[in-house]
């Protein structure tokens, strides 16, 4: 029997989250899974719309549900030290974390749902829907008032096909 290996990280965040850095952008998420030996590395944020005009600017479809960064874009590996370089180009999926707050049974719950989309354009359709409900831009990750039932439900419509 084969198995498959697969060195991936799907819980990242962007620079427009709250407490990370300018460099936390597609460039140095791709110079990093390269650096890594990282064969699928998440866009983390996927619902806020400032990082989806970049991911839809900066990444190229490289089949189903998978991009790359522009080989324009790729930084040099120019990194001293021990690393673990990928055979190839890092593989990005559409990725974001949502944080839930909610009361349930006279208790305040607090969940955070990471997301993986089969695409932009579902992640699109996903940031919409949920600026109806709250500020999809304040955040990367942001904090909506819904119960993680809710969020999945919500989730599902816009992309039937989505992991939570």
């Amino acid at each position: 029997m084969a198995t498959l290996e697969l060195i991936a990280d799907f819980h990242v965040h962007s620079r427009f989250s709250i407490a990370t850095g300018q460099q936390a952008d597609l460039e140095h998420l791709d110079l990093w899974g390269r650096y890594k030996g990282l064969g699928v590395v998440g866009t983390g944020d996927c619902t806020h719309p400032g990082w989806l005009e970049e991911l839809s600017a900066k990444l190229t479809p490289a089949g189903e549900g998978v991009y790359h960064l522009k080989p324009e874009l790729a930084l040099p590996l120019e990194l001293n030290g021990p690393r673990w370089e990928a055979a190839g180009p890092v593989h990005f999926v559409i990725t974001g974390e949502i944080s839930a707050i909610y009361s349930q049974g006279g208790r305040v719950r607090k969940v955070h749902l990471l997301l993986l989309l089969s695409g932009l354009e579902e992640a699109q359709r996903l940031s919409a829907r949920l600026a109806r409900v709250g500020n999809v831009e304040a955040d990367g990750r942001p904090i909506l008032g819904l119960s993680a039932r809710e969020l999945t439900e919500l989730t599902l419509e816009a992309d039937p096909v989505a992991a939570l």
